[in-house]
């Protein structure tokens, strides 16, 4: 069987190249990103061949395949003419999900014709997501094992620990300005996150702080800010130099918002806190609500200790991944 696979975005493209890896040598395998893209980075680290996107229609016309993979992306969506070729040809599409937010946003809802973007499978990996894919009446949801969250538990060795407080930045400034146009619409931003995280840096009982930029942000603001907390040691590391797995085991406590990491954190069984200091934004993750808090006064002792948190095997395997293909035909 031949696959063309396409993604832009690292969440979505980390789980699409575990999905390749793992199962590489039973099919053909096509992958098209964006130049300097985070698909092209992620698939070149994993010695995987990258094709440009340029002049698709020609590209596809000429390479026969039996089915479509692809992630989403919030800002570039080099998917959707990928999409549109293998609806007129009749081609199986698998949109391959990532977290657990924007569901249908991700395919442009509410945009009038924002179902021409749906793909004929919905590719889900845990429990959580794959109810969400059917509460929103997503095509045809599936489930397939998380290769990824697999790979780096398995891989991931004894690092020697740091008394560090690891801060997990995502843009959801640029996130709330794309969606609702307010920079501020939950209330908070990850800048004055971390203004609150730095004045209640004593409640974590570490010696200092590590802020893991998200791959769309700069470091100039975070600096800013440090700068007003001279007591506080810091130092800002970019997710493209630093691996993320022995950056989780190093640290002593992980803080985030809802990024995937602190998913992964968990299954490393570290100490860890989903942080989100609003009214209106709803906890995503997959984690014990005991560990979902929107104060920083409502850290406990406990939190600091490590969360012991297992996932199941889950999902289809490969060979009935294939045979949808082979009954959509």
């Amino acid at each position: 069987m031949t696959f063309v696979v396409v993604g832009n975005d690292a969440g979505g493209s980390e789980l699409l190249c575990a999905f390749i890896k793992e199962n590489f040598t039973q099919a053909s395998w096509h992958i098209f990103a964006q130049d300097s893209s985070p698909m092209q980075t992620i698939a070149q680290r994993e010695s995987l061949h990258v094709n440009p996107i340029k002049n698709i229609k020609n590209q596809l016309e000429n390479l026969p395949f039996d089915a479509l993979l692809f992630a989403t992306g919030w800002q570039e969506k080099p998917e959707r003419e990928f999409v549109e070729f293998a609806k007129n040809h009749n081609i199986a599409s698998f949109a391959f999900l990532d977290h657990w937010s924007n569901y249908r946003e991700r395919f442009g809802f509410p945009e009038k014709n924002w179902k021409k973007n749906l793909p004929d499978f919905t590719v889900t990996h845990d429990k959580k997501s794959l109810q969400l894919a059917k509460e929103l009446a997503l095509p045809s949801p599936i489930a397939v094992e998380n290769f990824y969250l697999k790979k780096i538990v398995q891989d991931t060795k004894v690092q020697k620990k740091l008394s560090t407080l690891l801060f997990l930045g995502e843009p959801t400034d640029k996130v709330a300005k794309a969606h609702y146009n307010d920079e501020n619409y939950w209330g908070f931003t990850q800048y004055t996150a971390l203004e609150m995280i730095c004045d209640n840096f004593e409640k974590f009982e570490c010696a200092s702080l590590s802020i893991r930029l998200h791959p769309s942000e700069k470091s100039s603001a975070y600096k800013k800010i440090l700068k007003k907390y001279p007591h506080i040691k810091s130092r800002i590391n970019e997710a493209s130099v630093f691996e993320l797995s022995a950056q989780i085991m190093q640290a002593k406590m992980i803080i985030g918002f809802d990024t995937m990491a602190l998913y992964i954190a968990a299954h490393l069984n570290k100490a860890l806190v989903s942080f989100l200091p609003s009214q209106k934004r709803e906890f995503l993750l997959p984690l014990p609500k005991s560990h979902q808090i929107s104060k920083l006064s409502q850290l406990k002792k406990f939190h600091l200790q490590p969360l012991h948190l297992k996932e199941e095997n889950f999902g289809i395997d490969f060979a009935l991944f294939k045979q949808l293909i082979k009954e959509f035909k």
